[in-house]
Parts: structure tokens; C-alpha cells; sequence
């Protein structure tokens, strides 16, 4: 073998062990199975392309509890099961690799001094801060847990997680979310998931009438909205406000701020106003950017008005069309994929 063979020069055995190494590592890579990535996990690939949420919970959290759970049910998932890596074979893209995953090294309970903590619900918010402003570990598959066993105003304890967007968007995760769910009075019984009923249909020629008007309506105005967004990114630059960022400032830290809001007001304005519930937190988001930068600029509310009048700012939305994916279905496929990890 060639590690075996009698060396004359200093650092020709490290070498030859180096090149068996990367032979073996090729034919590890060549018989693990991969998954290429879906062209819109392929776009949001980036390490710094992830989603942060905050649980809150009346009691107080148990490690292992949660390595139990998330044994049971989310890596069952397969892209919680796998890591991101690129594939030099395939002109560099990245794809999928399964890998054997230990749930202790993603559930992570820092140690803190509680009792020192003056203000628990700030803590939290510089704490978001702070997993907000550090990339995504790629060497492993791409979710974490933080469990804080801290008192707020609104929980006994949260639990914050972080996962990269190339896993799934907010549709996907919340219905997996719900699969992993179970009652508290019933263990073994699924979380109550309400759909919205269905008007009866007066006629087939009148739906067919409404829903040919609405598909002419959808495609002008996104002709009209995608020709502007196109027409400002090529042309007609935004006005210059507090807003944009300095591209010679380099990296800027991200501030989370929290802030709970009551379902049921939402509600109440999406029914007064006969909207979506979509609508209501876009217009709540442009309100709080309208009151930002009315803040930032001296002078009278006219005249401040007047500023905000002239300002240019233009954004795209994307909004998800597709259906939720119902809890039975989630559950149907973490099933197949436990029965395809003990067949094989």
C-alpha cells in the first residue's frame, strides 16, 4: 500500500495520505444519495437567508423533552435530516446529503444568570439580535433550537428558532409544525386545523364569468406592478430617505424588535374592511414605515407630509398562491420517510 512504502523526503508521506484520503472521500460523496435543490431553495442557497421564530410556552421548557420530540417527528422530515453542500460534479450546485444527525448539537440552552436579567423582554430581543446577525452553520443541516428558561410578560419560557429558508417557506413550515403538534388532552390526537367553508356556487356560468374577470384583473395589474418594479430598478432610482442603506457602511447589524398583537383585531379589520388577513399586516407594516419616516424629518406635520409625498420607495411582495398542504398530508410524508430510512 502506498502509506507502507520506505520514505526519503520529509512530507511525501503526508501526501500520499492526503490523495487516499480525498479517493475515499470521492467515493463517500459518489454513493451518498443527493437531492438537488428546488429552483427557489437554489435562489435563497445563501448562509445568511434564514427564518427566526420566537415560541412562547406557560411552562417551563425540558431538553429532553424537546430531543425526544424532535426525534419523533421533525427530522423525519428529510431536509432536517440533510446538509447543504455543492456539488462539483454538477457545475458547482449545491444539493442535499443526507447525514447521520445528533438532535443534542441543535438544541441549544445557553447559561445564563437569570436572576441578573432586569429586563427579561429586552434580553430577548438583543438575543434574536444577535442570531440574527450570525450566518447559518452550513457544515450541518441548516436548524436550531434556543430554549430560554426565562420569565417574560407574556411566557414562562420561549423557545427561539432559526432555520434557513432554502428548508421551506412560512406555508410548509407552519403545516409541518402543526403535523409535529399534538392536543394536550389527547396525546395521540391531532391539533384542531378549521378550513374556511366554501360558498355554495349559484351557477357554473357565472363562476366561470367571475373567475375569467379575476384572471384578466390578476395578470393586468401584474403586468402593470412588474413593469414599475422594472422601470425603478433600471431607471427610476428611489428617492434617497433613511430607509436605504450605505453600501460603503458594509455589513449592517439587523435590530429585532418584538411586538404581540391581539388575532382578533386583525380579524375584526379584515372583516369590517372585506379583506385578506395578508392585507391587513401589509398595510400595518406600510403605516409603521410611514410613521418612521415621518419621525425622521423636522418640521410641521404639512410640511413633513409634503416630504413624504415626493418620496419614491417601491418594493415587491411575494405572496404565496399555492394551497396549504393539509396536517394529514405532512404526516403521510414523514411516515414514508421513516418507512424508506428502515427499509434501506
Amino acid at each position: 500500500m502506498l502509506y507502507n512504502r520506505s520514505i526519503h523526503y520529509k512530507g511525501w508521506r503526508i501526501l500520499k495520505l492526503t490523495m487516499k484520503a480525498e479517493k475515499v472521500m470521492e467515493r463517500e460523496i459518489e454513493t451518498t444519495p443527493i437531492e438537488p435543490l428546488s429552483p427557489m431553495s437554489h435562489m435563497l442557497s445563501s448562509p445568511n437567508f434564514f427564518i427566526v421564530i420566537t415560541f412562547g410556552f406557560k411552562t417551563r421548557c425540558n431538553r429532553s423533552a424537546f430531543v425526544d420530540g424532535i426525534n419523533n417527528t421533525l427530522i423525519n422530515a428529510p431536509r432536517f435530516s440533510s446538509k447543504m453542500e455543492i456539488n462539483y460534479k454538477k457545475k458547482g450546485e449545491p444539493v442535499w446529503i443526507p447525514v447521520k444527525l445528533r438532535v443534542d448539537d441543535h438544541i441549544i440552552v445557553p447559561d445564563l444568570e437569570y436572576s441578573n436579567i432586569q429586563n427579561p423582554d429586552q434580553f430577548v430581543e438583543d438575543y434574536t439580535s444577535n442570531i440574527a446577525n450570525i450566518p447559518m452553520d452550513m457544515s450541518k443541516p441548516l436548524w436550531e433550537f434556543h430554549l430560554l428558561n426565562m420569565k417574560t410578560s407574556k411566557a414562562e419560557s420561549l423557545a427561539i428558532v432559526k432555520i434557513h429558508h432554502s428548508i421551506g417557506d412560512g406555508m410548509s413550515l407552519m403545516s409541518l409544525l402543526l403535523a409535529c403538534s399534538r392536543k394536550i388532552s389527547d396525546p395521540d390526537a391531532l391539533v384542531s386545523n378549521t378550513t374556511a367553508t366554501k360558498k355554495p356556487a349559484d351557477s357554473m356560468a357565472w363562476w366561470l364569468f367571475v373567475g375569467f374577470w379575476f384572471m384578466i384583473r390578476v395578470t393586468f395589474t401584474t403586468i402593470v406592478e412588474f413593469s414599475k418594479l422594472m422601470l425603478t430598478v433600471c431607471f427610476l432610482e428611489d428617492t434617497k430617505n433613511p430607509l436605504m442603506g450605505n453600501p460603503s457602511d458594509g455589513f449592517q447589524s439587523w435590530k429585532v424588535v418584538h411586538r404581540i398583537i391581539s388575532f382578533e383585531d386583525v380579524k375584526l379589520i379584515k372583516d369590517t374592511m372585506n379583506m385578506k388577513v395578508n392585507d391587513v399586516l401589509l398595510g400595518m407594516t406600510q403605516a409603521g414605515l410611514s410613521r418612521y419616516l415621518s419621525s425622521k424629518y423636522d418640521g410641521s406635520t404639512a410640511e413633513k407630509k409634503k416630504i413624504l409625498e415626493k418620496l419614491r420607495v417601491r418594493g415587491a411582495v411575494a405572496i404565496n398562491l399555492r394551497p396549504a398542504t393539509k396536517i394529514e398530508v405532512m404526516i403521510i410524508i414523514t411516515n414514508f420517510t421513516i418507512i424508506q430510512k428502515q427499509h434501506f
